[in-house]
Parts: structure tokens; sequence; C-alpha cells
């Protein structure tokens, strides 16, 4: 006897329950109870669940401008409280106030500290143009470099000695109009060109 192709809409429930009320045994134990072969949830999961976040360095957030501040000063602005790491996960959620004493942490209104490997930081000592600025970060497309110098000659910036990236597309940058660090926030760019 053949087995009846299961409904849409059971495989929603299931991906569901799956997600958001994940039993002990996890994903292995809802296809038991179900009778499902090893691995289907894991596919319905794919197919029907919500998309998955986009991909560290898949894009980057900018900030381009020109600052006076010296190395140490520009840099302290990305820096961590002393006793952060001291901190349990928990007093962190919990904390009604920054914990991270990171003044981009503070200024994206993240709870935890920035992850250090997504984030690029340069200041030169003289201006350069933005291209060769924005060219010093891992971004690879073309059409975002002229994206790039295009937002920063409309905020009337056509040479820089300061940048900072955040590789982390998944960040939001809900205050677009303040400045960062003395920096002028230019967007989120794709880091490849699509192949679409």
């Amino acid at each position: 006897m053949a087995k009846t192709p299961h409904s849409e809409a059971f495989k929603r429930e299931l991906v569901d329950e799956a997600l958001n009320r994940t039993p002990r045994g996890g994903f292995p134990e809802l296809e038991k109870r179900h009778g499902l072969k090893p691995g289907t949830l894991f596919d319905w999961v794919e197919t029907l669940g919500p998309p998955p976040p986009p991909a560290p360095f898949s894009s980057l957030h900018f900030w381009i401008g020109t600052t006076s501040l010296s190395d140490a000063d520009f840099g302290a602005y990305f820096d961590a409280a002393d006793d952060y790491w001291s901190h349990e996960v928990e007093d962190i959620e919990a904390a009604d106030t920054d914990l991270t004493g990171c003044g981009l942490c503070v200024d994206l209104g993240m709870r935890f500290l920035y992850d250090e490997d997504l984030l690029l930081v340069i200041r030169l000592e003289t201006p350069v143009p933005v291209r060769e600025l924005a060219e010093m970060s891992t971004i690879e497309s073309d059409a975002s470099l002229q994206a790039i110098v295009a937002g920063c000659a409309e905020r009337g910036i056509h040479s820089a000695n300061a940048m900072f990236v955040y590789a982390d597309p998944a960040e939001p940058v809900r205050d677009t109009a303040k400045l960062y660090n003395g920096l002028p926030y230019i967007g989120l760019f794709p880091s490849k060109t699509s192949t679409k």
C-alpha cells in the first residue's frame, strides 16, 4: 500500500513546531513521531521555513569621512568596557543600561559587543579619494564601489581619511542620519557582483 503524501498544511504545522517548540529529541523525535524518513523534516524546514539571515560579508555597512581624531581616540570608539567579559550572558540580557562600553554598540543599540572578526577600521594621516579608501575593504563589486562613491558625493565627501566597515548585513542601522564616531553612515552594499 502506497503512503499518501502529506498536505502542505501538515508540513507547515510540523515546520512551525520544529522551529518554535522543538521537543527534547529534536527533529529526529518529530520525524519518528510522525513516521517520517530521517532528514525529511530538515528538507521541509529548508523549503518552508523562514529564509536564513544574510551571511556575514555578503553585504557591508560603510561609514566614511574625515576625522581629526588621533588613531587612539578614533579607535577608542570600538573598545569594550574593561569588565565586559566578566558579565554573564543573562546579566547582559537583563541589564537596562549598556554594558559593552563600546561607542559603536551604543550607537547601533547592540546589547552585546560587535563581532570583531566582522569589523574593519581604517584611519589614515591624510585624505585619499573615497574609491581608494573603499577599495581597502573586502568589497569586490564594482557596482557597489560606484554606489559608495556616489553616496559619499551626495554628502559632499570626495576624499576621506577614515572609514569603518561592518560585515554583518543582519545588523540594523536604524539612525542613518547621525554621525558614528564623527563619520556619516553611507549605506549597506553587496560585497560581490550578483551572478543572477
